[in-house]
């Protein structure tokens, strides 16, 4: 039998490692989101074509 008090630990706890993973879960899509946008910008700058010397 569990005691109302490890009841209350382990519900806690559970409680925890569900936003611990929520919270890891998040920060994966940004990273991911922020990779992407950077490669983006790679691609973007890659396509860019270069300005000509004015002054030659």
């Amino acid at each position: 039998m569990i005691l109302p008090d490890q009841e209350q630990q382990r519900r806690w706890k559970a409680l925890r490692e569900q936003i611990k993973r929520s919270q890891s879960e998040s920060r994966e899509n940004r990273v991911e989101k922020f990779i992407a946008e950077v490669e983006e910008g790679y691609a973007l700058v890659a396509r860019k074509p270069k300005k000509e010397n004015r002054n030659g």
